[in-house]
């Protein structure tokens, strides 16, 4: 039968085609007959994976040839401005009031170094999380989807394409 190893990408092909065939063909088929249709099956499916690429090389294409600069970062801008308000939260400000409380400033009270050690205790709020994580899922989904091929009214909403 043939090697299943995937060479030059063709190897995933195969393997499908190998698996239909198996559920498709009764046990009494020959191996010659199932060879052969995975012979006629692989071009087909190969096929359709060229096609598949070529949909998501021409949706960014599209994505990037739009004439509005900020419609193609609009809704990354909501997941990096997620990021940063993380950062800063998690990292910079602790960072900072960390560095002012090791050089240990004389001119800062008792209860200015208490205030500043209350501020090591920053959050954001659950809501921030919430809606944050939402948008970036829908985005992220919509997003895979478009790329993957899938075209409807809902995933041209989630991604701002037409």
């Amino acid at each position: 039968m043939f090697d299943m190893k995937d060479i030059s990408g063709l190897g995933s092909a195969f393997d499908f085609a190998t698996k239909a065939i198996d559920k498709i063909f009764p046990t009494a088929a020959t191996e010659a007959e199932k060879a052969q249709a995975i012979k006629n099956l692989v071009p087909i499916l190969e096929e359709r994976d060229t096609t598949v690429t070529k949909v998501q090389r021409d949706i960014i294409v599209a994505e990037m040839s739009q004439s509005d600069n900020y419609t193609k970062r609009a809704r990354p801008t909501v997941v990096y401005a997620g990021l940063s308000f993380i950062a800063l939260v998690y990292i910079v400000i602790p960072a900072i009031i960390k560095t002012i409380l090791l050089v240990k400033i004389n001119f800062l009270s008792p209860g200015q170094i208490g205030a500043l050690k209350e501020y090591m205790d920053l959050s954001l709020p659950g809501e921030f999380w919430m809606a944050w994580g939402s948008v970036v899922s829908i985005w992220s989904i919509g997003r895979s989807a478009e790329k993957n091929g899938a075209t409807n009214k809902i995933i041209s909403m989630i991604t701002g394409g037409k």
